[in-house]
């Protein structure tokens, strides 16, 4: 899984997509069909609760945000630090420039947004949205396989 998305990370960069709202959201799709297959799959060689199949994908998504957000600090420490450059650059030009606080709050968005911030926030991000694929999936996959 995180393979998968390391590499449509690479392709929608590649293609100047990364970063719009419609990209971001459908880079979620591997979790959801690698926990789906996963599940389905699990119930065919044990016969398993929900609680299971629900630890099963939330494992997974821990261990694919964890890789894949090693890979995103990496590259946005040595390789490509422009998309950190363009968050800040976004974020200080939504600022009021006439306000009191204009520089204190520069300061700290240039300290905030950083590629440390986008390995914690990647992996809190992929634990929170896998825990949350997986106790959906976990109930619709118990469906299928009582069928």
């Amino acid at each position: 899984m995180s393979i998968a998305t390391i590499i449509y990370f690479l392709l929608t960069n590649l293609l100047g997509v990364s970063g719009t709202e419609w990209a971001g959201w459908l880079g979620y799709t591997p979790y959801l069909i690698v926990i789906f297959i996963g599940q389905k799959n699990l119930d065919k060689v044990y016969q398993t609760s929900y609680k299971s199949r629900f630890f099963f994908g939330a494992l997974i998504s821990l261990l694919a945000a964890m890789v894949s957000s090693l890979f995103m600090y990496v590259y946005l420490t040595y390789i490509d630090d422009l998309m950190v450059r363009t968050v800040v650059e976004n974020a200080i030009n939504t600022l009021d420039k006439e306000d009191a606080n204009y520089t204190q709050l520069v300061v700290k968005i240039k300290e905030g947004i950083t590629p440390l911030f986008y390995l914690k926030f990647g992996t809190l991000a992929g634990i929170v949205v896998g825990i949350l694929v997986s106790a959906a999936t976990a109930i619709f996959t118990r469906k299928i396989v009582k069928n």
